[in-house]
């Protein structure tokens, strides 16, 4: 099965099928065996350690126009205000977000510390239309369990939400989680543009290979917008 054909939408059915089904539809690969992440000492991953893709300048095309969605009742009005903090209330997750990009060797730069969120300048810019892309790690030296840690149990219709620091709520539904071999994954699916509004949370996963220090897989979380709540109604706890 190539890469690009794993890149599907799940079904309610198959995440409430647990793990093991999951695991025989080669979907997510040894996420919780501690043999392969987070197993302390030299197993744990660092600033170094790359939580999304490289070859980023072969796999982003040059960037469309970006269109300006029409704010409606169910969306708020846009806000250019700074992207402050990305939420995930079922697990746990309320973590600032720094803007980070591509180095030059076409990486995508990872968060320097194990609680920071990366927002990618090459991504849309959330509230407006196409894919807000995040990423974070899934464990530190010296730290163990990082903000992605749990991300790998997120189901079907969790929320997850991104703040801005004049208060714009903007909220989404998961709708899709896989895992990918990082080398063989379809970037420009991943991180490309979208014609929804949708953001994608990067972790790793898989193997640590502790001699370059990074893993062999991707965790790729992915999540539809939410419409606006009604008046007086707070978000997902």
């Amino acid at each position: 099965m190539s890469a690009r054909s794993r890149w599907n939408r799940l079904s309610l059915a198959a995440l409430g099928a647990g793990v093991g089904a999951l695991l025989a539809a080669g979907l997510l690969f040894g996420l919780s065996a501690v043999d392969l992440i987070g197993n302390g000492g030299d197993r744990y991953s660092d600033a170094g350690t790359v939580t999304g893709f490289g070859n980023m300048l072969e796999a982003l095309p040059a960037p469309p126009p970006v269109p300006i969605p029409t704010p409606t009742p169910e969306l708020p009005s846009l806000s250019d205000a700074p992207l402050d903090r990305l939420l995930i209330p079922r697990i746990g997750v309320d973590a600032p977000v720094v803007v980070l990009g591509i180095d030059a060797s076409g990486v995508m730069e990872s968060p320097h510390s194990p609680w920071d969120v990366a927002w990618y300048d090459f991504s849309a810019r959330p509230g407006f239309e196409g894919n807000a892309v995040f990423s974070g790690h899934v464990d530190y030296h010296d730290v163990g369990a990082a903000v992605f840690w749990d991300i790998r149990d997120l189901k079907m219709g969790d929320e997850i939400q991104v703040r801005l620091a004049d208060g714009t709520l903007y909220r989404y539904g998961v709708t899709a989680l896989n895992s990918f071999e990082a080398g063989a994954a379809p970037v420009a699916e991943i991180v490309g543009a979208t014609p929804n509004q949708v953001i994608t949370l990067i972790t790793c996963g898989g193997t640590f290979d502790s001699s370059i220090r990074q893993y062999s897989h991707r965790v790729v979380v992915r999540a539809d917008r939410l419409p606006e709540l009604p008046p007086g109604e707070a978000p997902a706890p």
